[in-house]
């Protein structure tokens, strides 16, 4: 017999069905309407059609399938033709299970799947044999009621044959599983890996059946007429925990042993010696110990897939178990079926028990099994659906709910009190969650295709506008009406303001939107009628202002969409109050609507010009940048090409833009009688171009201002970017100014190149032209005069001479006294350039540039700082007005290049300072009194050798090194504004520089160090007597009258010692304060509360601690005396004089913005 193939199911079915009903549900639960489900009642027949369609096919499984089969096989019966049109087709199954099949199907009808018990057994083959002879070689066997299956019979594949019964039997391949075994003395191998085997079978047929444990005993002697079957079987309960359920069989089997023992012995007598039962209950008592470990593993194994149902205790009589064969049969495939043995008369009652008892529902399904997982799924789809239906049905009765009592409560409100805009507003916010709902579906729980929001929101709008006209637009409407009704009444010559007008404007246009929804402009609507509203009584300012704001806008963003709402207007009102309204506004309106209709057709037809098109192809990376642009309406190419034709057909015409709040008509003419009355076309003219070019000049100074130059980080990179900048050919500075040249000259009147010929040559023999030689003014020539002028251009600026007429010649620029020009400018850079590079090609570079620079500090002249001076100047030339253009283009090149110059010798500078100022100071005086709090006193005389005015070392480092970039004002120093300010200071050597020429001027005025001042003891209640003593002058006040005691401080340095004594009523002489030194009276001034009397009086307070203040008078001749050298307490010589590098590099501020400038 050969193997057979099993013919696969078509995949496509349980895969269409659940997709079928898959896009029912989906169509109902979107609900909508381009599907067609609206309609109330529609969605609960597609559920229902849902739930009968998968009835249907879940009940009706074997015949649909059926029928899609054979639909398959005539579908695609010619792609399936074989090159042997004569061969056979492969059955469906094994012939072995056909015969049974058939015969089933004839026996037992449509019902012969699940009739009968199916039973496998399984183990080994020797042992299967034992209980089932010939079950192997016939594959099924039926004895009585029950179907026996081998695992794996002869000439087929395990595989397939288990897959077979799967398709065969879906629902339960087998009904019970029978684990055959023999005695044996131990827990053999094969115990143990039984459940593994049992969980690989229940793989294969994708169920796992129940397990009935089968021991296969041999037996002698007699063989009775009729045989019981011997074996218990286990409740449910027993079979959860391995444990319980080995003990509970233990006591079983013990019990069954028992009974089977004294059966046995009654029916163990001669003749037929009868002993199988003896023998069986012999066989539980020797083998109990591995029946029960062996059910106990197979419990406790993590293999196991279906419950154990029981053991059965088989007799195998060695004479029985094979009869005679007869002959056997020819299959119609042509294959040899060999007869099958009789069956043993001992099993037959242990297969009908098995068939009885075991329940083979309770076996377990493993894997995907389609069959069980569509019910489930459709019965979890169908509970969710009503679980969403229920919440969808809740959800949707609260917001009809809400909404009802939303639209009685805004309809029983009276009109014009807080409560009927509170309900509108109430009404409003339902409506407002219906369209967000409509516009982005509405929440999922409300859905399932219950949801009426457009059904909903389509009513709620007729109670809103009868609301909304009754407390909102009809008292607005009465407000403008009265508004406009004055407006048309008003005066023909009344003068209004320009705030009024433009109310009495926003008035009408209000009006008119309301009567014309098509122009309606929800911005401008919602700003304008809560104006025009009056207010509620009995609200609240803050109230008010909110709910007037919210109600007005919600009405101005729907009123376009609905025209219905329009109002009724008085075409006599609306004439009257344009009439008025066009009188009022005059010339000057007129003016800008003309203005703005002419740039308004200049926009976007003209490219805005950047740095990059100005530039025309030259490379300013690296040198400067900007981001801003000029709009494209403001360049010469825009002033040519459109504006300045539609400037003379604006003013020639006199048309205004078509104003749909002033006029009728798409395009209305201003009267021409108000026209002639004001000016003429050319007076229009000349106001249009004027505002023109001034907004001309201010974008080009708003994008030239904003130029930034990038800064050089060494010397190296300053020479290239000026090589760069002073190139001829490819200078982007000189294409620059090319360009803005060109764009400046927009206005100009063009003259024909043979007149102008004509005119040359007749000046050059002497000869007058016929033309006037009045010069024309220029539009752009003031604004753009020095950028002209730079560039080498005669310009009118229109100077007029005593008679108040003009003089007919160009007006005179700083370039004209100065040589101020670009040309110059680029000598000058090349001049920088060429020091530079003469600098960077020295043997010595650093050196050299520490040199000249080192000339600057000291106020020497040299050709670098002539050149910046030069450049300085042509950037000044340009004015305020173009001061960002100047800055980054003339001024920061050379600061720039000569900062990469100054920082090293900034840096010499500073190691100079270092080494012959700050350092020695540090070393003479820290840890020195009052430098620190110390009891060692700085000395007087090394003190005068730094701060000396002339003399010290200080005042002479910055004579030597510093006298260009410093100049002295008094006593002290500060820097010089004329010198370059390419470095920046340290603010902290500033600092100490003008206290330190402060200090020495003032102690060491006479030569040596000495302070004159005067000091006068005050009256303390309860003290009689005070002595203060400084280096031998000795002040003693015991209340008498006050007087100044003059001081020459310090002393000869031989005395120097400050005490201060004072006696109380109560008390005899104590000590306040006692101290030896130059510096004693200093500390004592330290102790002292200091309080200012005038700039040369102090009061001073002294041992304030111990509750007998002691008062004194301080007068000193130059400034606060002997208090400034307070000021050196805790002093510390600043490091250096510059700051170098990244932080020593000036700041660049941006631009000032146009209307700054």
């Amino acid at each position: 017999m050969t193997s057979i193939e099993p013919v696969s199911r078509p995949r496509g079915y349980l895969l269409g069905v659940a997709a079928l009903c898959i896009l029912l549900l989906l169509l109902a639960f979107l609900n909508d309407e381009s599907w067609g489900l609206t309609r109330r009642g529609l969605v609960p027949w597609v559920v229902a059609a849902v739930a009968m369609l998968a009835a249907f096919l879940f009940f009706m499984y074997s015949t649909v399938y059926g029928v899609w089969v054979q639909l398959t096989r005539w579908k695609f019966q010619p792609f399936r033709r074989s090159e042997d049109v004569s061969a056979k087709k492969l059955p469906k199954r094994d012939d072995r299970l056909q015969n049974l099949c058939d015969e089933l199907r004839t026996s037992l009808g449509w019902r012969w799947r699940y009739k009968l018990r199916w039973i496998m057994p399984y183990g080994d083959d020797a042992h299967v044999e034992w209980v089932a002879p010939g079950l192997k070689q016939a594959g099924v066997l039926r004895i009585g009621d029950s179907i026996l299956v081998h695992a794996a019979p002869d000439k087929i594949d395990p595989q397939v044959w288990r897959e077979q019964l799967r398709r065969m039997r879906q629902a339960r391949p087998v009904d019970v599983v029978v684990a055959v075994m023999r005695s044996s003395t131990h827990v053999d191998h094969d115990d143990e890996t039984l459940p593994r085997k049992l969980a690989n079978l229940a793989s294969d047929l994708h169920w796992a059946a129940p397990v009935v444990f089968m021991h296969a005993v041999v037996a002698t002697g007699g063989v009775p007429k009729r045989f019981e079957a011997v074996g218990t079987f286990m409740d449910a309960s027993l079979r959860a925990h391995a444990q319980s359920s080995a003990e509970a069989l233990t006591h079983r089997l013990g019990e069954l042993e028992r009974i089977t023992a004294d059966a046995g012995t009654l029916i163990c007598h001669e003749p037929l010696f009868i002993s199988y039962l003896a023998q069986v209950a012999a066989y539980m008592g020797q083998q109990r110990e591995r029946i029960v470990k062996t059910w106990q593993t197979a419990c406790a194994s993590k293999w196991r897939r279906a419950p154990l149902a029981g053991v059965l205790f088989a007799p195998t009589f060695e004479a029985t178990g094979v009869s005679l064969q007869v002959q056997g049969t020819v299959s119609a495939s042509g294959d040899f079926i060999p007869a099958i043995p009789q069956q043993p008369a001992a099993l037959t009652p242990l297969w009908d028990e098995i068939a009885a008892r075991i329940q083979p529902h309770k076996g377990k399904r493993t894997g995907f099994h389609w069959p069980n997982v569509l019910p489930a799924a459709l019965i979890t789809a169908t509970a969710l659906w009503c679980v969403a239906m229920t919440v969808s049905f809740i959800g949707n009765q609260v917001v009809l709910h809400d909404a009802r009592q939303a639209v009685d409560a805004a309809l029983a409100a009276k009109s014009g009190t807080a409560s009927a805009l509170r309900t509108q507003l109430e009404l409003q916010r339902q409506i407002d969650t219906l369209e967000y709902r409509q516009q982005h579906g509405a929440p999922w729980y409300l859905r399932a295709g219950l949801n009426r929001d457009k059904e909903l929101l389509a009513t709620l709008w007729q109670p809103y506008v009868t609301v909304a006209m009754r407390n909102m637009r009809d008292p607005i409407v009465q407000r403008l009406d009265t508004s406009l009704t004055q407006l048309a009444q008003s005066r023909a010559d009344a003068l209004p303001s320009a705030d009024q007008q433009k109310r009495d404007y926003d008035t009408l246009k209000t009006y008119l939107m309301l009567t014309q929804p098509e122009h309606a402009d929800a911005a401008f609507l919602a700003k304008h009628l809560p104006e025009q509203w009056p207010a509620i009584a009995g609200l609240r300012a803050v109230e008010w202002l909110d709910l007037s704001e919210h109600l007005c806008a919600f009405y101005a963003a729907h009123l376009r969409a609905h025209p219905e709402w329009k109002i009724s207007a008085s075409t006599d009102l609306l004439t009257s109050a344009r009439n008025q309204l066009i009188n009022q506004i005059g010339l000057q309106n007129s003016d800008d609507t003309l203005y703005q209709s002419v740039i308004e057709q200049a926009k976007g037809k003209y490219a805005d010009v950047g740095l990059a098109s100005l530039l025309n192809g030259a490379d300013a990376r690296g040198l400067f940048s900007t981001t801003q642009t000029v709009p494209g309406v403001y360049t010469r190419a825009a002033w040519d090409g459109l504006i300045d034709e539609a400037i003379n057909k604006a003013a020639k015409e006199g048309r205004v833009s078509a104003d749909w709040v002033l006029n009728d008509e798409r395009a209305a003419r201003v009267p021409g009688a108000d026209l002639e009355a004001h000016q003429d076309i050319e007076a229009v003219k000349e106001r249009l171009r004027a505002r023109y070019f001034a907004e001309y000049t201010a974008a080009w100074q708003a994008m030239l201002n904003s130029l930034q130059w990038q800064n050089a980080t060494n010397l190296s990179s300053a020479i290239t970017q000026l090589t760069r900048l002073t190139d001829a050919q490819t200078s982007p500075l000189i294409a620059l100014m090319k360009a803005v040249q060109y764009q400046a000259q927009a206005g100009r009147p063009s003259q024909a190149l043979a007149d102008t010929l004509v005119r040359k040559a007749q000046d050059l023999i002497g000869k007058k032209t016929g033309v006037s030689n009045e010069p024309v003014v220029n539009p752009l020539d003031k604004p753009f005069g020095p950028l002209l002028a730079l560039m080498g251009d005669d310009v009118v600026t229109g100077a007029t001479d005593a008679n108040g007429k003009s003089n007919g010649k160009p007006a005179r620029n700083a370039s004209d006294f100065s040589g101020v020009s670009l040309a110059h400018f680029l000598t000058v850079a090349t001049t920088m350039r060429l020091k530079l590079q003469q600098i960077a090609t020295s043997a010595d570079a650093q050196a050299m540039a520490r040199q000249m620079a080192q000339a600057v500090f000291q106020g020497k002249l040299s050709e670098l700082t002539q050149a910046r001076d030069d450049a300085a100047l042509t950037a000044a030339s340009l004015g305020s007005q173009w001061a960002g253009l100047g800055d980054a283009l003339f001024a920061r090149p050379l600061d720039v290049a000569w900062q990469t110059i100054l920082q090293p010798a900034a840096a010499s500078v500073n190691d100079v300072w270092r080494a012959a100022v700050a350092a020695p100071f540090a070393s003479s005086f820290d840890g020195h009194y009052p430098f620190a709090d110390t009891n060692a006193d700085a000395s007087f005389v090394e003190l005068g050798r730094y701060i000396k005015p002339d003399t010290g070392l200080i005042s002479r480092f910055v004579t030597t090194q510093l006298a260009g970039i410093l100049q002295q004002q008094g006593s002290t120093w500060a820097p010089n504004e004329l010198a370059p300010q390419a470095l920046q200071f340290d603010p902290a050597f500033l600092t100490a520089l003008r206290q330190l020429s402060t200090l020495g001027a003032q102690l060491y005025a006479q030569g040596d160090a000495s302070y004159r001042f005067q000091i006068m003891p005050h009256p303390t209640p309860e003290v009689t007597r005070s002595i203060l003593s400084i280096d031998g002058t000795k002040i003693e006040y015991f209340n008498q009258l006050e007087q100044y005691t003059s001081i020459v401080w310090p002393g000869n340095g031989q005395n120097g010692r400050v005490q201060l004594t004072w006696e109380s009523y109560d008390a005899g002489m104590r000590m306040g304060f006692a101290a030896n030194g130059d510096w004693a009276l200093v500390r004592l001034l330290g102790t002292a509360q200091i309080k200012a009397l005038d700039s040369t009086s102090y009061a001073l307070t002294f041992n304030q601690g111990n509750g007998f203040p002691l008062h004194y008078d301080l007068k000193a001749q130059v400034g606060a005396g002997p208090l400034d050298l307070l000021k050196l307490r805790g002093f510390k010589m600043p490091q250096r004089v510059f700051i170098v590098g990244k932080a020593g590099a000036i700041p660049v501020l941006p631009p000032l913005p146009p209307e700054l400038q």
